[in-house]
């Protein structure tokens, strides 16, 4: 999936994420309303060359792991103009309730897990 970001860089990722669930229906405003929370458990990566704060930037995301409890997303920033890699990386997520109980993805959100095992698959075949 590709995601086009017009802004600030440094916050790509974050908002990539919240775009990459919301397009399956799992808008982060209507989960929080339903008592889940889906933090950030872990995020590394590499900058690879510079951008500017005006170049646009293509964020691909990908599922490269994924298991009950957790999944990883990982990113590729290219600045559209000329090509160039600019940054990639990883976010690790989980869902826990309000109550930090950890929510199971395969059994608590089967359609959420289901998206990913299926967006997971079909990029290990490329």
């Amino acid at each position: 999936m590709k995601v086009v970001h017009h802004s600030n860089y440094i916050r790509w990722m974050e908002e990539a994420r919240v775009y990459y669930l919301d397009k399956w229906g799992y808008n982060f405003k209507g989960l929080e309303e339903n008592g889940l929370v889906s933090p950030v458990v872990s995020v590394t990566g590499k900058f690879i060359t510079s951008a500017e704060f005006t170049d646009e930037i293509l964020i691909y995301i990908g599922v490269s792991d994924l298991k009950s409890a957790k999944f990883v997303l990982t990113y590729k920033m290219i600045r559209e103009s000329d090509g160039a890699l600019v940054f990639e990386g990883e976010s690790v997520h989980c869902f826990i309730r309000e109550d930090r109980s950890i929510i199971r993805l395969e059994r608590d959100l089967p359609g959420l897990y289901n998206k990913l095992k299926e967006i997971k698959e079909s990029e290990s075949a490329d």
